[in-house]
């Protein structure tokens, strides 16, 4: 357990790089037992491509890849994948952009187009003409070269040209680096869905801009499940 001074001292940091405000909301999200039995998820969009984050700097090459390719990096510790999640993508249709450089893989993204889960028990839907981003990733050694919002820009610009409107996905709400990401490459908030768990039960609310993307979280999890529910609860979340 951290001692008060490093809690302060990180306090501090916070607070310099992300304002009061947003260092005392996730302060706060911390207290009241985040990811413990609390998510709350911050919706966005993107309709537009954006020019300025479509050329990734020298040295890195960028596509969708293949299974094959997958299987071979899944086996890299550092590129945070699994065969068990590439396999549930691959199952229902998903696609991967990602960015290798040297032979690793060292930033990606999935594209959805029909449900997907979010954890085994939740499950994400959206409106049929939008795509769906989830479990974006950039290692670490890597990050501060904008390819999450180039590897975001050029698969919209696929999308778009074979007829999908644009994109949403979301952020949790304590993910400050991610949240001021969206912000920068111009995607748009447009709801938050809370999901509590309590005594076993599900309780989620979805605000009223969810609505214009339908996108909602259902529960999945016991009685509440269908057969693709209890499929994918047999996996590992994949976000």
């Amino acid at each position: 357990m951290d001692s008060i001074g490093q809690v302060l001292r990180k306090l501090r940091r916070k607070i310099r790089h992300y304002g009061l405000r947003s260092a005392l909301y996730v302060g706060l999200l911390k207290a009241l037992g985040y990811h413990r039995w609390l998510n709350i998820l911050r919706a966005h969009y993107v309709e537009e491509v954006d020019p300025a984050f479509v050329h990734v700097a020298p040295g890195y090459a960028g596509g969708f890849l293949g299974p094959g390719a997958l299987a071979t990096f899944s086996r890299d510790p550092a590129a945070g994948i699994s065969a068990e999640a590439i396999r549930y993508a691959f199952s229902k249709g998903d696609k991967c952009y990602g960015f290798h450089y040297r032979g690793s893989l060292r930033a990606y993204g999935w594209y959805a187009t029909t449900p997907t889960r979010v954890t085994s028990d939740l499950r994400v839907h959206f409106k049929r003409d939008y795509v769906y981003m989830y479990r974006g990733f950039t290692h670490a050694s890597h990050r501060g070269r904008r390819l999450f919002p180039i590897g975001v820009t050029r698969a919209l610009r696929h999308y778009r040209a074979i007829g999908y409107k644009g994109m949403v996905l979301y952020v949790e709400a304590n993910n400050l680096d991610s949240l001021r990401s969206c912000a920068c490459m111009g995607l748009r908030l447009f709801g938050s869905i809370y999901i509590a768990k309590l005594f076993g039960r599900y309780f989620i609310y979805a605000t009223r801009g969810c609505a214009r993307f339908g996108f909602r979280v259902e529960d999945v999890s016991g009685a509440n499940a269908d057969r693709y529910g209890r499929r994918a609860a047999t996996t590992r979340p994949s976000t």
